[in-house]
This record gives C-alpha cells, sequence and structure tokens, in this order.
C-alpha cells in the first residue's frame, strides 16, 4: 500500500511512490502533507522511506504538516519505528525511545476522546492503539482543543499539526504562510 503512496501537483506532476522521491532527492520539495484517514495507522508510522523523508526536513526546517490520523506518520522518524509501533500494537507501552527529532515537540492528532466517539464508524473494527497514545509514549507534548471535533492547530518550528478534520482550513493556511 505504502508504494502507492502518491504525491501530486494538479496538473504539473505525474504521481510518484515515496521510494521515487527519495530517488529524485528530497531537496526537490518545499513541503510535506500527510493527510488523515486510518492509512497512516497502518503503514505510514514505521516506513522507512518516509522516516528518512521526514527526517531530512527537520534537518533542513522545510514545513512538515499532518492532519488528524496523519502525525502518527511521524513515528516513522524514529530510529526503531517498527519495533517501537509493533509494541504499541501489541498493547505495550514501550519505553520512550532515545533519539526522536519530535520528542518534546508540541502537537496534536485526533484525541483519544475523538477516537473512542468514532469507533462505531469502524462496523466493528477496532484500532490497534489511539494515535494520541502512540506519539505521548514516544515523547511528544501532546495539545488537544477544549471541545472536541473543532478545528486546533499546533505549531511547533517547522511542525504544523491539525487534530481533526475540522482543522484542515486552519491547517492548510498554516502551511501555506509557511511556504511563503
Amino acid at each position: 500500500m505504502l508504494d502507492q503512496l502518491a504525491l501530486t501537483v494538479p496538473g504539473r506532476s505525474p504521481v510518484i511512490s515515496l521510494k521515487r522521491v527519495e530517488q529524485i532527492g528530497h531537496g526537490h520539495y518545499a513541503a510535506v502533507l500527510v493527510p488523515g484517514g486510518h492509512a497512516p495507522m497502518q503503514d505510514l508510522l514505521k516506513d522507512a522511506s518516509l522516516g528518512a523523508l521526514l527526517r531530512q526536513f527537520h534537518a533542513d526546517g522545510k514545513p512538515t504538516a499532518l492532519l488528524c490520523h496523519g502525525p502518527i506518520a511521524l513515528l516513522s522518524a524514529l530510529p526503531q519505528a517498527g519495533a517501537f509501533a509493533a509494541a504499541l500494537e501489541a498493547g505495550q507501552t514501550p519505553p520512550t525511545p532515545a533519539g526522536w527529532i519530535y520528542s518534546g515537540y508540541r502537537m496534536t492528532v485526533i484525541s483519544n476522546q475523538e477516537e473512542a466517539a468514532a469507533q462505531g464508524a469502524l462496523g466493528g473494527g477496532t484500532m490497534k492503539f489511539y494515535p494520541q497514545s502512540g506519539l505521548q509514549a514516544a515523547g511528544a507534548q501532546y495539545v488537544q482543543n477544549q471541545a472536541p471535533w473543532s478545528s486546533n492547530v499546533v505549531v511547533d518550528r517547522e511542525l504544523i499539526t491539525g487534530q481533526n478534520p475540522a482543522s484542515a482550513p486552519a491547517l492548510a493556511d498554516q502551511l501555506l504562510q509557511a511556504l511563503c
């Protein structure tokens, strides 16, 4: 599934994979945007290509924006992302890892409260773990909006995170400001 993740510029660029982005060179790109949905919970959180891209953008101070479930993909920048994700999926609380580039960053992601409320929409499925808990276990400083399902965007250095779908317009505005 991850190899099908596409980066596009409407009307200008072909659809390409993260592997191809790596081959072209991260320096050719100005920003990263990871949308929400459950896909980041399945593979992006432990993808080595995304981890390399995030580490490079972090080093270069380039804008990195993630929305709703998307911020869980930041775990891919962990030195042992696969093992950390496996522990979370097994219901364990792994020790806070050393060497995560986003440790101590203020950020948001869909809250545990919002995730619990949305469980019925999964058609009987369950989450392996909640993104808020996973990011906090890794060392993130989680910032939650007081009112569930309302807009909440947190900017800390190059990182721009939005808590839920209602945060999309404000996240886009922050990303555009960072690019100007």
